[in-house]
């Protein structure tokens, strides 16, 4: 079962998936909640995002397994137990470390039409084995509806993540898009 949760940055909708999570892990008995984070700290803004998760998370007063890998997530699946409950946050980053990995040794593999394609298919077989094992909230960020992308990496990014966007709303049980704090439903769920 996948619950997608997107929309603009800091609509609310990590709050709200993780809020989905803990009421997804209420429905099992003794099921734990694990958190994929897919962020590196970088900068002072992304550490300040990431201690408020951290004490969104504490306040929940649920005891969350946090996983903090920003690539290769399918490794950590053996780790879990099936039908638990996961919050993966988010999918704009993943794809970006994945597409982009080795970029700070100057590596473009990103340019490269067969590795597009692996890193497509590599994450949809993420999102298919978690829509068929696992009970998952998956959120990820509007990026495409901006204005066109002037450059040849963004034009790539934007185009692999609406088409991995388009294989986790066909997957998922619900959609959720999340517009200036309020969550609309697109599939499933309780409508707009």
């Amino acid at each position: 079962m996948i619950s997608f949760i997107t929309g603009g940055v800091r609509s609310g909708k990590s709050r709200y998936a993780e809020q989905r999570a803990i009421e997804l892990a209420s429905r099992r008995t003794d099921c734990r909640l694990h958190y994929f984070a897919t962020s590196a700290v970088y900068d002072r803004e992304m550490e300040q995002r990431v201690n408020i998760h951290q004490q969104q998370r504490q306040a929940s007063g649920q005891n969350w397994h946090v996983w903090e890998q920003e690539r290769n997530l399918h490794t950590l699946l053996a780790q879990v137990d099936k039908q638990e409950v996961i919050l993966l946050d988010c999918v704009t980053t993943l794809v970006s470390n994945e597409l982009f990995y080795g970029w700070e040794r100057g590596e473009e593999h990103w340019r490269n039409a067969d590795y597009q394609r692996k890193v497509v298919a590599k994450l949809t077989a993420l999102f298919n084995r978690l829509a068929a094992d696992y009970q998952a909230v998956i959120v990820s960020n509007e990026v495409t509806s901006d204005l066109p992308a002037a450059d040849e990496g963004t034009v790539i990014y934007q185009r692999l993540l609406g088409q991995l966007h388009c294989r986790l709303v066909a997957l998922a049980d619900e959609a959720i898009e999340f517009e200036c704090g309020l969550p609309c439903w697109k599939k499933g769920g309780k409508g707009c």
